[in-house]
């Protein structure tokens, strides 16, 4: 959503919150240990955006590939 907005693209509302279209989102921490199934498995980034100049070898150790 964020990246969506920086884009210029209007977010899209799901519902209304004191009269103002909002959506709300349950925040989630990502960890080394989560980041597979928090990021890549849920679709937000890919390995090839992550896992590139200095994280390429956090990624590597993490088992998460980039390409």
């Amino acid at each position: 959503m964020a990246v969506g907005f920086l884009n210029g693209q209007a977010p899209k509302a799901e519902m209304k919150l004191y009269d103002t279209p909002s959506q709300l989102f349950t925040p989630a921490v990502v960890t080394a240990k989560n980041l597979k199934a928090e990021i890549i498995d849920k679709k937000i980034a890919t390995g090839k955006e992550l896992c590139t100049g200095r994280y390429a070898e956090g990624c590597k150790n993490l088992g998460i590939a980039s390409q």
